[in-house]
Formats: structure tokens, C-alpha cells, sequence
């Protein structure tokens, strides 16, 4: 079976993309280097190897012996990168860069990329395809954009085939120990101030949406993660220096007082959310169309927003007993 390197492996995606393609058959070999990711997610991988996405060295040592990439390794949090857009920049399209060159030196010539959907421009549009205007608001999202870009280039100069696949919001857990353990994202971040005792924020309630809060489409990771598995399955299959693009989502849309509605039932009782201003950077509304993955991969969601904040909150609580 065909060996992938995951970047990034031991994060919270990444980690169950390495799992589900271990199970899958391939041979898997993580890198990481476990500024974000977690060791207790690999713990069942012996092939890791721990190297910063910006060593181009280290990582063209990595790619020896690897047929495909799948690439999850960036910072992505969309206020940190309002605040310091140079090191968004610098880390995530650098280090695309630096990937593709040392794909090119072990001529490894397969990857799946982790995009965003934050890549698009604002719409009123009742669900995103893939080919709507992109005018990020964010650098997080443009230094997206720019690696999709570079991606493409490449793929056509260098005959690579590439799958970029715009993730929309991830939520819920495969396994406990395979929890969101981010502070960017809503769920665990809800999670995070219920643990201090503290009221959890919705940043911003007068945005034109039904409720005044934000609008997401939210995936379960274990959908996301089979998506990945479809995506390599067409790189593997497919014309060489082509690249295709995929949202990924559920292609339904909540709000953020929806999201915290649905922990307090799952948690049974009442969050005490509190409104403050919004955030820079953040949409009113993202909702994906994802009728070209299902019709091009046969790829669907099939878990509900319940499940996410269920499967969430038991690896939540299951995390917080282990410490």
C-alpha cells in the first residue's frame, strides 16, 4: 500500500486523517512539530517525525520513500492573524512553498491540502460553490488562497495532481482522545470558559442574519476526515499536473446562538453567553454547496450537529479527567 506523509498529523484534524488512512491499509508517517498537535493522538503511529513546516531540509528528509502529502500543517487562527499577518504569511504560504520544493527533490508528485472557506468573499448567496468570488477577509484566508494558487501553478509546471479541499467549520470528535483542543474555535472555546467558570462570548449579535450572530455550516470531523480519504483516492487516480477544489461542508447553515443552543442541551444546562463586539475578519454568513464533491468523489456528510456537540463534549470531559 501507498505511504502518506501528514503534515501536521497530530493535530486535531490531522490526527484523525492519519488514523482513518491506517485503517485504510496505507503507511502512514506523521509530521509535526507538536507546537499545536498532541502526542497522545499518535501515539499508535512509530513512524513521526517531529520538523517545523518552515525546515525545508527536514522536511525533504521526510518525504523519502512517501508516494502522496496531505497537507494540514498551518496556523490558522483568523484573529491572530488580523494582529500578526506577517507570521501568517510566513508559516503557512512559506511553508506550502517549502513543501513543494521538497516534494519536487524526492519527486513525490500527489497532495491534498487543507484550504479554508474563509477564502471566499462575503455573499448573500444561500450556499458558496466553489467557483464564487474569493476576497478574503482575513490573512488567515488569504494566505489560504495564496496556497491553493501556488498549489495549482505547481501542479501544472511540475505535473503534480492536487486536491484542495475549503473546509468549513469542524466540529465533534472520532474518538475522546482526538478532541478539539484549539482556543480558536467556537465549540471548545464555549467548552473552555465553562471549565473557568466563566460566560462564554459570541462575538457580535447585529450581523443581517435571523439572530443577529454569525451563520456557519458545520462538518463533524469524521465526515471531513472520510473526505480526505476520497480526495487522495482521486489524486492517486487522477491526470497527472491537474488540480481540483472541494468545499467541504454539511450544506447547512447555523447560527452561533443555534451552536450554543445545541451544547446546552447536550450539556443540560444553561451556558450564560454573553455578547461582546465582533471579531475583524469574520463573515456574516458561510454556507457551502457541496454538490460537486458529491457528485465528482461520492462524497456526502452524514452526521448531524448533534452528534458534533455530543461527540465534542464527551472527548471534552474525558480530556479534563485524564489531566
Amino acid at each position: 500500500m501507498a505511504k502518506v506523509l501528514v503534515t501536521g498529523g497530530a493535530g486535531y484534524i490531522g490526527s484523525h486523517v492519519a488514523r482513518d488512512l491506517k485503517n485504510a491499509g496505507y503507511e502512514v508517517r506523521i509530521y509535526d512539530d507538536f507546537s499545536n498537535g498532541l502526542e497522545k493522538r499518535v501515539k499508535e503511529f512509530s513512524d513521526i517525525f517531529r520538523g517545523d513546516i518552515l525546515d525545508r531540509q527536514a522536511l525533504a528528509k521526510a518525504l523519502q520513500g512517501i508516494d502522496s502529502v496531505i497537507h494540514l500543517a498551518a496556523k490558522k487562527a483568523v484573529g491572530e492573524s488580523v494582529e500578526n499577518p506577517l507570521k501568517y504569511y510566513l508559516n503557512n504560504v512559506g511553508g506550502t512553498l517549502n513543501l513543494l520544493e521538497a516534494m519536487n527533490i524526492n519527486k513525490v508528485k500527489k497532495i491534498v491540502f487543507s484550504s479554508t472557506a474563509a477564502v471566499y468573499s462575503p455573499s448573500e448567496k444561500a450556499a458558496i460553490e466553489e467557483s464564487d468570488p474569493t476576497q478574503p477577509l482575513s490573512p488567515y484566508g488569504a494566505t489560504k488562497l495564496l496556497s491553493e494558487e501556488l498549489i495549482g501553478k505547481v501542479a501544472a509546471t511540475e505535473k503534480l495532481t492536487s486536491v484542495s479541499l475549503r473546509y468549513f467549520n469542524v466540529v465533534g470528535a472520532g474518538s475522546d482522545e482526538l478532541g478539539d483542543n484549539s482556543r480558536d474555535n467556537l465549540v471548545p472555546k464555549v467548552f473552555q470558559a465553562l471549565s473557568a467558570s466563566h460566560s462564554p462570548e459570541i462575538y457580535g449579535d447585529s450581523y443581517p442574519t435571523p439572530d443577529g450572530t454569525c451563520i456557519r455550516d458545520y462538518i463533524h470531523v469524521t465526515d471531513l476526515s472520510r473526505a480526505h480519504l476520497a480526495a487522495l483516492k482521486m489524486v492517486e487516480e487522477g491526470a497527472v499536473g491537474s488540480s481540483e477544489i472541494f468545499n467541504v461542508g454539511s450544506g447547512t447553515g447555523y447560527s452561533v446562538r443555534e451552536v450554543i443552543d445545541q451544547i446546552e442541551a447536550t450539556i443540560a444546562r444553561s451556558t450564560g453567553a454573553k455578547v461582546v463586539p465582533p471579531r475583524a475578519g469574520d463573515s456574516p454568513k458561510l454556507i457551502a454547496n457541496v454538490g460537486k464533491i458529491d457528485k465528482a468523489l461520492g462524497w456526502r456528510p452524514e452526521l448531524s450537529l448533534k452528534d458534533m456537540i455530543d461527540s465534542a463534549w464527551r472527548a471534552w470531559q474525558s480530556n479534563e479527567r485524564s489531566e
